[in-house]
């Protein structure tokens, strides 16, 4: 009843100050918002002297606009604004303002796409990694959805990984471009005697960002250049590196299926502000090369299921329409080779476990011998076995790039292919194992890619690791960071010869040294980012600007108008 008598005095009130003016003869209506009875009626319309209650536009703030037969694309540009309408119908002296404003509209929707082009219009990519999986296994069985991949995409046969060939080291290769000593993840177990920190796969010590740090992965470079990342479950994703996760990410669980992980990267892919890099990772056929080695027939079924999924993950791009318009790339860490029990080499019928620590293990055994024992331990192992080969760190041969860092033990003892080393024979033993020389074909991954950024049935002899990393940025339109590999090695994988990227993407490799860069470093298409929003701020301040000058131009005497509102409403 209240709100009924309330309404009653501004429908007397508001008719009389309209026909006093002239007004109440047009006819016309009127739509506002009033903060003092926002919760009891919000939006009326006023024709002639009728108060008649509406549905309520979107709850959001208010800005009072003509708008004459404003096109549709720019109305619906002016997003995340509640706009109130207010037309004067048969008007003539307002033809004028509607132009003027139909061009505004316009300038705004166009600075806004602009804006929001940079988003929607960013190039997507999708790396995936099926761990383990060794470059000949695509022809151990039949797997026709790999083959799909390659022939209507590109396939490189020998992909030089980096050393050593285990799994944290690489996939942190395959998102900076660098070697293991620039990186700083030199092995899936690591001692830093500067930090005084271990970091190890069987706890939480991986999450230490400190470990991370040695350099800026792709994730982070792209989001610093006003793009979004997803990651599902890659390596070091569920890390906080710099202050920043991915934009979306899983944290780690091996129990997540990999249909659901494909269902987070659609997600993601598709959502309203859609990311433009996509990691996925799966732990097969790793985790079943070494219980089965990779020589064994039950192999088979493990790499049919891998395309299988393949295929899962194929199906669903294309219902999301992403296919044709997503550049994928599908690779893995290192290769897998076969062990066997006769091929044991035991640490502990040559040195005295008193007098080292074993950091990291097979097949590339990572030593600290303790204060003053360094020359015993290394003349024990130099000549302990001729199926190990020991070096000091400074001899380390220089193809391996692996000297260069701290996090790099003094002693490196390396097995020969299929060498186990342990330090006894009581410690799990595998039958499938990595890590060895990156020169070995059993060590190499695999390569596979399609999308519109690629050419379509070609085959590269060899590339490496390290050159993951500059196609990546070259496909995102992204500034590389400095590393090691050379975007020039597989240009020839790219259906146009003529680089997206700006000439800054190919940056001079890196040789040796740790590198660590700037925390706050910002890519210049990020900076371009910046500018185009604040220009989209400035049109829109001067429309708002520009329509209340027009309102207040247009509406006559609007401060003795709100007076004769104001007057009864406050009897009530």
């Amino acid at each position: 009843m209240r709100t009924e008598r309330i309404a009653a005095r501004i429908s007397k009130a508001v008719g009389e100050g309209l026909e006093g003016r002239g007004i109440g003869k047009q006819p016309s209506e009127i739509w506002t918002q009033n903060e003092g009875f926002h919760s009891a009626m919000k939006h009326f319309v006023l024709e002639k002297k009728e108060i008649r209650f509406l549905p309520s536009p979107p709850p959001l703030p208010c800005l009072l606009l003509y708008v004459i037969d404003v096109p549709t694309a720019c109305r619906t540009l002016m997003m995340n604004v509640s706009i109130d309408y207010l037309t004067l119908k048969q008007s003539s002296s307002l033809k004028m303002t509607s132009k003027l404003l139909r061009v505004s509209f316009m300038l705004a929707a166009l600075t806004l796409s602009v804006t929001f082009s940079l988003q929607s219009d960013q190039p997507k990519v999708l790396l995936v990694s099926f761990d383990g999986f060794r470059w000949d296994y695509l022809y151990r069985v039949p797997t026709p959805h790999f083959h799909y991949i390659m022939k209507y995409g590109v396939q490189v046969q020998q992909v030089t990984n980096i050393f050593i060939t285990k799994t944290y080291p690489n996939h942190y290769t395959l998102v900076t471009g660098l070697f293991a000593e620039n990186h700083g993840i030199v092995a899936n177990d690591m001692y830093d005697p500067i930090l005084n920190k271990s970091f190890s796969l069987d706890d939480m010590d991986i999450y230490d960002s400190e470990f991370w740090e040695e350099a800026t992965p792709i994730w982070i470079t792209n989001q610093r250049a006003g793009h979004t990342s997803g990651a599902a479950m890659w390596p070091g994703t569920d890390v906080k590196i710099y202050g920043s996760f991915p934009t979306h990410y899983m944290p780690y669980n091996d129990s997540v299926s990999f249909e659901d992980r494909v269902a987070k990267i659609i997600e993601w892919f598709t959502s309203k502000e859609p990311i433009s890099l996509g990691l996925l990772y799966w732990e097969e056929p790793d985790d079943m090369g070494h219980q089965l080695g990779p020589d064994s027939p039950l192999m088979g079924p493990v790499i049919s299921d891998i395309d299988h999924k393949l295929g899962y993950l194929i199906q669903m791009l294309k219902k999301a329409k992403l296919w044709n318009v997503l550049n994928l790339i599908i690779t893995s860490d290192h290769g897998m080779t076969q062990c066997s029990q006769e091929r044991i080499i035991e640490l502990d019928q040559y040195l005295d476990r008193e007098h080292y620590t074993l950091i990291d293990q097979s097949p590339v055994a990572a030593i600290l011998p303790r204060e003053g024992k360094f020359d015993e331990v290394y003349e024990a192992l130099a000549q302990a076995h001729p199926n190990l080969t020991v070096y000091k760190k400074e001899e380390v041969p220089e193809r391996w790039h692996y000297k260069h860092n701290s996090r790099i033990q003094p002693i490196l003892a390396v097995a020969d292919d299929g060498w186990h080393i342990l330090q006894n024979k009581s410690d799990d033993f595998l039958l499938g194992n990595h890590g060895y020389d990156n020169a070995l074909a059993e060590m190499h991954p695999i390569f596979l890619a399609h999308g519109p950024a690629f050419r379509k049935n070609f085959t590269k002899a060899a590339m490496n690791s390290t050159d993951m990393y500059p196609l990546l940025c070259h496909l995102l339109n992204i500034t590389a960071l400095p590393h090691n590999g050379s975007l020039s090695n597989v240009q020839d994988l790219l259906s146009s010869p003529t680089p997206r990227a700006s000439p800054n993407t190919q940056t001079p490799p890196l040789l040796h040294g740790s590198v660590k860069p700037r925390e706050n470093e910002q890519d210049e298409s990020y900076a371009y980012f910046i500018g185009v929003s604040l220009g989209s701020v400035i049109v829109i301040v001067f429309l708002i600007v520009l329509i209340k000058h027009l309102i207040r131009s247009q509406i006559p005497a609007l401060p003795d108008f709100q007076a004769e509102i104001s007057q009864p409403l406050l009897q009530a």
